[in-house]
């Protein structure tokens, strides 16, 4: 099965279905196939061949969609990137991916300008994609594409600074879709939500193609605004959704979120970022007929565990259990699997993981270092005897204080848990004594009255002495990606730029 698979296969069981809801406009499946199959032909038409690269830059909207199952169906790699990087960053994606051309939202079309060519996406001249498509064929094009052929690539960290591109296979984005849909329990009933955006892997190669794959009903949300969202819900009847943490948080502090604001909506997911320690047990008393479910997932791999909320309670701090169709371990530095308690890295095997890093095989030979199809996350995690599997936070972010090893996740997990806390986050910064000291920024929830020397008392009430934070600094919020991830590299940066006492508030 291809990529291009999902669409057929769903405009051929239901053609005349909606597909599509992106504000006044409305799809059904055959006419977006029907688009999907311009938009293969008019790259076919502009010479692109097999295994070419086109670049997207939009956000959400219905021919994000058809170029992505078009691209797919031409045999060519779609380049995606978000619309949030920098100048610099997007220079490095083009040096490196080299695109024949790039597709553009008419007000991004400056960003991608270094590309050979820009087709803007939703232009009205005689070079943009609407006018290109109204003259191209709807007949699929006849093109030999093998499943482990690649089709996508998203971009995530890289050690250099600059973004890695996980390039995926059909066969590897097919697999990680059935994985969503069953574990989701999606149909073509769903009316589906979808927020995140799409140059995401959350968002349209792995929660997208799952609605699809299924024929459900998408609803589009250019950008998120949590009123929109229960508004949409209320008009178009939303089933289910995907959010990250931040967003799912948003939803939660409304007072009309309930169970009569939101009749139609029976799961809640959340994903691309660790969720806040409370937000399950919050969901649970705000919507208890009502599904949550949680993700850790990786850009190189898509969904690996799922937690849902009617686990048992006292695992409702964890990542839950290896998702459906993966193996995962938690292991030392030899790979060997740790016992339960003990931290060890996240490894990750199955059909769903990307084929490498595109131009990057240092990288890609570090990922799949044991050479056994097993892909070393980078993640560090506990698992206990049930099996389930708990964050302590990126390898890289480990912290070594007076020769002991201490993981920030460990000590925001406690701080989540105090009443006046309403997010936080850990870092490591040089200390002269003690090799690394600890830092916390912390955002008070509701303004809440407490000091820096009351947190750091509840840490080490909780944990051993030399994992409490050093310094506890009160901010009004933590910059975070468009997906919802902590920007810790930049707290740190301007912590150091301007270094703070023993103890802030």
């Amino acid at each position: 099965m291809l990529i291009g698979d999902i669409l057929r296969q769903s405009a051929a069981r239901h053609p005349d279905k909606l597909a599509l809801i992106a504000g006044d406009a409305r799809l059904t499946y055959g006419e977006l196939d029907r688009a999907a199959n311009r938009v293969a032909n008019v790259v076919r038409g502009l010479g692109l061949r097999k295994g070419s690269r086109i670049a997207l830059i939009s956000r959400n909207r219905p021919e994000y969609i058809a170029i992505h199952f078009g691209v797919a169906r031409a045999g060519v790699i779609l380049v995606h990137i978000s619309p949030a990087y920098g100048p610099g960053e997007i220079d490095h994606i083009l040096a490196r991916t080299r695109p024949a051309l790039a597709f553009a939202e008419s007000d991004l079309a400056d960003k991608v300008a270094k590309a050979p060519r820009v087709i803007t996406i939703d232009g009205t001249g005689r070079g943009a994609l609407p006018r290109l498509a109204a003259r191209a064929s709807d007949a699929q094009p006849r093109i030999a594409i093998d499943p482990a052929d690649p089709f996508g690539m998203t971009f995530t960290g890289g050690t250099t600074g600059f973004p890695k591109g996980a390039l995926v296979s059909h066969r590897a984005r097919i697999a990680s879709a059935m994985t969503t849909a069953i574990e989701h329990g999606l149909s073509a009933r769903d009316v589906v939500g979808m927020p995140l955006p799409m140059y995401h892997t959350a968002g349209l190669l792995i929660w997208g193609q799952a609605a699809m794959l299924v024929g459900a009903t998408c609803v589009l949300m250019p950008r998120w605004d949590p009123d929109e969202f229960i508004a949409l819900t209320r008009r178009e009847g939303i089933t289910n959704v995907t959010v990250v943490p931040v967003q799912a948080n948003d939803l939660l502090d409304r007072a009309d979120f309930s169970p009569e604001g939101v009749p139609t909506l029976t799961t809640l997911a959340t994903g691309g970022a660790p969720k806040h320690a409370g937000l399950l047990e919050t969901f649970v008393e705000r919507m208890p007929h009502a599904t949550y479910i949680d993700h850790y997932g990786q850009s190189e791999v898509g969904p690996a565990t799922i937690l849902k909320s009617w686990h048992p309670r006292d695992k409702a701090r964890s990542i839950g259990h290896p998702a459906i169709g993966l193996e995962i371990k938690v292991v030392d530095g030899d790979g060997n699997p740790v016992k339960p308690g003990v931290i060890g890295e996240i490894l990750i095997k199955g059909p769903c993981l990307m084929t490498g890093y595109y131009k990057d095989p240092a990288e890609t030979a570090r990922y799949f270092r044991s050479r056994d199809g097993w892909g070393w996350s980078g993640d560090l995690a506990t698992v206990d005897e049930d099996g389930f599997i708990t964050l302590a936070g990126r390898a890289k972010d480990m912290i070594i204080t007076g020769g002991i090893n201490v993981y920030p996740r460990e000590v925001e997990v406690v701080l989540e848990a105090h009443p006046a806390v309403a997010e936080c986050v850990a870092f490591g910064v040089p200390d002269e004594r003690w090799g690394e000291a600890m830092v916390v920024y912390v955002v008070r929830a509701n303004d809440a009255e407490i000091a820096a020397e009351m947190l750091i008392e509840h840490c080490g009430a909780k944990l051993a002495r030399y994992k409490r934070p050093k310094i506890v600094k009160f901010v009004d919020a933590i910059p975070k990606t468009a997906t919802g991830k902590v920007l810790k590299h930049k707290l740190r940066e301007a912590f150091l730029a301007k270094r703070e006492g023993p103890a802030a508030s």
